[in-house]
């Protein structure tokens, strides 16, 4: 376990090196005041040092999304541009992973293998791009909130060094998270920009970001969409922009409609997904929102893979000052409103991750997944980062107050040190290795992805361990089977039945799927582990098994696909008309 400590003597000479070029540039121009931005970006640079290492991660789901992005991907070159099935997975049973499953990234990263780079190092070029932009997008937000360039980078940097950040960025390895991470400051933006300065193209760029973060990360875009609709109404209060406010509430419930297709199907299918009778609300140990216990403090991820989802240091520390000042009443009164508001949030999402909110999510049943693995601690993290950009305003006065700062911003940023990268990773293990793996990753995951069974598979046996040794059975009667051809959602053979018989086509029955026989149709049924069934007559016979999504869950695809569409036509007319209007100035 020699990777790990070489990786930290690495993040050590380049944070020196960084620290020595801010030196050298002072003591040359002495006069010049540093840019807040051009430093951002180079800092952020930093925890990517370690996407650099040659291979796969050792733990966390980086194989994991990408055994299910390979079957994106095929399901993608075989024209399905809105892929629904994941035949490769679980034994080549399948299942309906992408009708559930965020795909914003899968699609991204499927574009850099289409273009030639690997799968391995297309996730970590979207890994580090998702965390490069997160930490732009909250500087850019900020400074529309504030008009304070040290504000916000003080906001962007807490945000890109929130423990939880960096636990998604290295040891989870989670694109969805990621790419939430990404997306939320830039919709704040839009929104904040469209108040201010009352464009109508920044309603449009709403409507199609709230599409897109949905497409991130279905289950924490409802949160974030939450947060957002609060942070709309209490601008309205304040303001008295009821107009502009209903306008921006319009531009997110358009992108929240135009988003249909991913949050629908819980609903939809919801008659015909297991539902996992042991599983029980479960609550993260409320004490290590406030400390970890490796290294010190200083390290997030346990030596058998445990993470310590913390809150972070300074982001508390400023927490706690905010309190403070505001209970003295030392908060500037033109400031007030906005921090209290980010204030109340911030306690409700700590009490939210409390076992005492138990009762709050017996009422949310389909919420609840957002509890078990600390997902809030990322609405919590934009929280907290732009309370540390409204601290800036309160506290950045004085010469003292600003070495303050300057030691804060500096703590952060060190303090984090040991999580920039991965503990390990695996050199060996390349595409090819982990192709040949794709049919039996499902089974590692046991029942954590439950609601992607149907209701017929048995606990005790959830997701199949062994390819089958044919894909199409004869269980009664007699006959001869030759496979036609097999595709992610049609699978054709040619069966001489000599007495009636009875078949099992290894595939997970779901809705969608559907026989014919010699074109004629043909009724099928879950059997044992719900595989398909059915029964066929004597004869020579064509037989097609193919996937269709349901009428209702297509026109929510078609629904979903027309706003998108619609939307970036929208904004191309304006993007061009503003070009002329440029043009002719």
């Amino acid at each position: 376990m020699i990777d790990p400590y070489r990786m930290v003597v690495v993040n050590v000479i380049a944070s020196c090196l960084l620290l020595f070029g801010i030196g050298v540039y002072k003591y040359i121009y002495p006069k010049r005041k540093i840019n807040f931005f051009i430093l951002l970006l180079i800092i952020s640079m930093l925890p990517l040092i370690s996407l650099l290492r040659a291979g796969t991660y050792e733990s966390g789901d980086f194989n994991i999304h990408i055994y299910r992005i390979m079957s994106f991907y095929d399901s993608l070159t075989e024209g399905n541009f809105m892929p629904s099935w994941a035949a490769e997975l679980n034994a080549t049973y399948g299942n309906p992973l992408f009708i559930f499953n965020y795909s914003f990234s899968y699609y991204v990263i499927s574009l850099f293998h289409f273009f030639g780079l690997s799968f391995i190092a297309s996730m970590k070029i979207y890994l580090g791009l998702a965390f490069f932009l997160s930490g732009i997008f909250m500087y850019l937000w900020v400074k529309a909130l504030t008009n304070s360039k040290i504000a916000s980078f003080t906001a962007a940097i807490f945000y890109l060094f929130t423990p939880y950040h960096l636990i998604d960025f290295h040891f989870r390895a989670t694109p969805g998270e990621s790419t939430s991470f990404a997306l939320i400051p830039l919709l704040f933006y839009f929104v904040t920009k469209y108040f201010k300065e009352k464009k109508f193209i920044f309603l449009i760029l709403s409507s199609i970001f709230t599409i897109l973060l949905f497409l991130a990360h279905p289950l924490l875009a409802f949160v974030l969409f939450g947060i957002l609709v609060l942070y709309i109404f209490f601008w309205a209060y304040i303001n008295k922009d009821y107009y502009l406010s209903f306008l921006n509430l319009f531009a997110l419930v358009i992108g929240f409609i135009g988003s249909i297709h991913t949050w629908i199907p819980f609903f939809i299918y919801k008659p015909y997904m297991f539902q996992d009778p042991s599983r029980q609300l479960s609550f993260i140990n409320f004490v290590s929102l406030f400390y970890s216990p490796w290294r010190y403090g200083f390290l997030f991820q346990g030596h058998y893979g445990e993470l310590a989802l913390m809150i972070g240091y300074t982001q508390i520390l400023v927490i706690i000052i905010l309190v403070l000042l505001f209970i003295t009443k030392k908060v500037p009164s033109k400031i007030k409103s906005y921090l209290l508001f980010w204030l109340c949030m911030f306690f409700f999402f700590l009490f939210l991750m409390h076992p005492y909110s138990n009762i709050i999510w017996q009422f949310l049943p389909n919420l609840w997944m957002l509890v078990p693995f600390g997902r809030l601690l990322l609405p919590t993290a934009v929280i907290t980062s732009v309370l540390a950009g409204y601290f800036i305003l309160v506290f950045y006065k004085s010469k003292t107050k600003r070495k303050f700062i300057y030691l804060l911003i500096f703590f952060t940023i060190g303090s984090t040190m040991l999580n920039w990268g991965h503990r390990r990773v695996i050199p060996e293990i390349d595409d090819k290795i982990l192709r040949a793996g794709v049919w039996k990753s499902t089974v590692t995951e046991g029942v954590t992805a439950y609601f992607l069974n149907n209701k017929w598979a048995d606990l005790n046996s959830f997701w199949f361990s062994e390819l089958p040794k044919n894909h199409l059975e004869i269980t009664e009667g007699k006959g001869i089977i030759k496979q036609i051809k097999r595709t992610s959602i049609m699978h054709t053979y040619i069966i001489n039945a000599e007495t009636p018989i009875a078949i099992k086509e290894n595939t997970l029955y779901f809705p969608g799927w559907s026989l014919k026989s010699n074109y004629k149709q043909i009724p099928i049924y879950p059997g044992k582990r719900g595989v398909i069934n059915a029964k066929l007559p004597q004869g020579i016979q064509y037989v097609e098994l193919a996937y269709e999504d349901m009428p209702i869950y297509k026109l929510t695809k078609m629904i979903s696909a027309g706003i998108f569409l619609g939307l970036l036509f929208i904004l191309l007319i304006n993007i061009f008309k503003f070009r002329k209007i440029s043009k002719k100035s």
